[in-house]
């Protein structure tokens, strides 16, 4: 009995010290990653991967987004890169849509992460008003 009260008092105190550590536990593990096609007269394709599961190929039209939710693993990374393509041309890129670090600096305060795929470029929101530039696009 000694042992377990020890224990919940040290993971009570571990957490009072970490208000981050103690937000991210509590309030931070699940997500909506979007991906949305705004690119001007061209779909979009995209075709996800993690570790544990493919998500597919998927052909957006402008306008379309694919959505998805997602955890964060309690140990390790959890990670789902993206290889996005206009489609009919030679630009493409591959771009981590979700990391547990990315998501707790970035979306943890909406559990959500927007993708939008421009003619520049892909740029990234966590509440789908305020984009910023995160990805160029790379020809090959």
């Amino acid at each position: 009995m000694n042992c377990l009260f020890f224990f919940i008092f040290l993971i009570s105190f571990l957490l009072s010290q970490s208000p981050t550590l103690s937000f991210h536990l509590y309030f931070c593990w699940r997500f909506r990653v979007h991906i949305i096609n705004n690119l001007s007269l061209k779909n979009l394709v995209i075709d996800c991967i993690s570790a544990d599961d493919d998500l597919g190929r998927h052909e957006l039209w402008w306008g379309e987004e694919f959505t998805f939710k997602i955890g964060q693993r309690p140990i390790g990374d959890t990670r789902v890169v993206c290889n996005v393509t206009k489609f009919g041309s030679n630009h493409i890129t591959s771009i981590n849509v979700f990391t547990n670090g990315f998501a707790d600096d970035h979306c943890c305060k909406t559990k959500q992460c927007y993708w939008s795929a421009r003619d520049d470029a892909i740029y990234f929101s966590n509440n789908n008003k305020n984009w910023n530039r995160w990805y160029n696009w790379t020809s090959v």
